[in-house]
């Protein structure tokens, strides 16, 4: 698609030469000859560009360029001026326009300033593309969740995401622990500043130190030039510290004066940084039990635990598995171009019943699979991976051949088929009673009566094995 370019010059001969020069190179181009006609056109037209002189009457190129950011932000705007008058175009550059040239000046040089000025234009609109993506992803409208326990941590997102108090985030893998602390920077008044993330795990110390701090040339044998940390890269935004049980204990120490002082030097330097951060940090552990075992110090556990969000495991929130495995398969129909359109009641009541230790991460990667195996249209069972497939309730297991029956005791065959249940249950968790509970969704204590009821314990199931 051309780019539409305006040129305002009252000067007809530099009007017509600047427009035949630029239709030639493949531009679309608008010349008109004072502005109060250009800021008519601009009002019902799109321009990428306008090329305009300071001198012009009825109203001057200064007050067009003002008009001009006002009714048409995005156009970049290049002004001509005679020489002698750069102070014209310092006040332009003030006001916003994106360069100037000075009269006379080769339609070369004006093609090139033109051609950087739009190259600029798109890469601030692409900029805001991302910008856009990434509140998609992590903005607090993504986060998916109708439990009280979700809506709990909706709410003190919305309570914290404007202050700057440190946040910790505790939560098994694949609760959202990244995704939870990217809504709080990009709901906060921090949303345009950078939001940096570093995972803490598996990191040596002295690799650690450097990631944090930062390291001045020569700091050790592979450092061959001066290198930023993450914490002044984040200087102004946010930054999250993905394990930060993992962080060894001489490093909290340093870990701890940033909390408390916002500065540091780095690694190797003598000069002391000072930063505007906020620091949210994030644990799959127990930090209050790590205290106690003398792995984690009491001073930086109290100070990272100012705000606590807790994420529950997605078995604890089984609620919320068909809003968000209906939102994974709209995002990859919508990445993919796949034609999947729904999901099966089959397939929600496997989801239903497995245990997640994955959680959301280990659910998202299920419905992809699905998706990718899909052929009809609609998710079902068989296009799960082969470990849900498992979860599904043998067909055999009530089978009656009613043919050759003239009666049968109601109840007796009700017993026998509520025994084979337990018994199918007590296999297939190997006696755990909390996931025979949740497979056959009864009561831990209804489970427990049953049990006893059938007389089913290791030892008969054992026996009926063997027989």
């Amino acid at each position: 698609m051309k780019s539409k370019i305006l040129i305002v010059d009252d000067e007809k001969l530099m009007r017509v030469s600047l427009e035949d020069k630029l239709m030639k190179v493949g531009y679309a181009v608008t010349s008109l000859s004072n502005a109060v006609e250009g800021l008519t056109v601009l009002q019902s037209e799109n321009y990428d560009a306008v090329i305009t002189d300071v001198r012009l009457p009825r109203m001057d190129g200064i007050e067009f360029l003002k008009e001009i950011k006002k009714v048409s932000p995005d156009t970049v705007v290049i002004i001509m001026t005679a020489y002698g008058s750069i102070e014209n175009a310092v006040v332009a550059m003030k006001e916003g326009a994106y360069d100037y040239v000075t009269k006379p000046f080769s339609l070369e040089e004006l093609m090139i300033k033109l051609q950087k000025a739009l190259k600029h234009k798109d890469m601030v609109a692409e900029n805001i593309l991302l910008k856009r993506q990434v509140v998609s992803q992590f903005g607090y409208n993504n986060m998916i969740g109708k439990t009280d326990v979700m809506k709990r941590v909706f709410e003190i997102i919305n309570t914290v995401s404007n202050r700057d108090t440190t946040v910790l985030i505790q939560g098994e893998s694949g609760t959202g622990k990244e995704l939870t602390a990217g809504a709080i920077h990009y709901t906060s008044n921090r949303k345009d500043g950078p939001f940096v993330k570093l995972s803490c795990a598996a990191l040596n110390k002295e690799i650690l130190e450097s990631e944090l701090f930062g390291h001045e040339k020569g700091a050790f044998t592979s450092a061959i030039k001066t290198r930023r940390g993450r914490f002044e890269l984040a200087d102004g935004g946010t930054i999250f510290l993905d394990d930060v049980d993992d962080i060894p204990l001489e490093m909290q120490v340093k870990l701890l004066r940033v909390l408390q002082e916002r500065e540091f030097e780095r690694v190797g330097g003598e000069e002391t940084i000072s930063i505007n951060v906020r620091v949210i940090c994030a644990t799959k552990k127990d930090l209050k039990k790590l205290v106690h075992e003398g792995r984690f110090r009491e001073d930086l556990y109290y100070r990272l635990h100012v705000v606590t969000i807790h994420l529950p495991p997605l078995r604890e929130r089984k609620e919320d598995i068909p809003l968000l495995a209906t939102h994974f398969m709209k995002k990859y129909v919508a990445q993919q171009k796949v034609t999947v359109h729904s999901i099966s009641l089959e397939v929600f009541h496997v989801l239903l019943i497995y245990q997640w230790p994955g959680n959301i991460r280990e659910l998202e990667n299920t419905i992809e699979h699905a998706m990718a195996f899909c052929t009809s249209g609609v998710i079902t069972p068989k296009d799960l991976p082969e470990n849900f497939r498992e979860e599904e309730t043998p067909s055999g297991l009530f089978s009656i051949e009613l043919s050759t029956i003239d009666s049968l005791d109601l109840q007796e065959t009700l017993s026998e088929a509520e025994r084979k249940l337990l018994v199918w249950a007590y296999q297939k968790t190997k006696g755990n009673q909390v996931r025979m509970s949740e497979i056959l969704r009864i009561p831990r204590t209804t489970l427990q009566n049953k049990l006893v009821k059938y007389n089913i314990t290791k030892t008969n199931i054992l026996a009926t094995e063997q027989t």
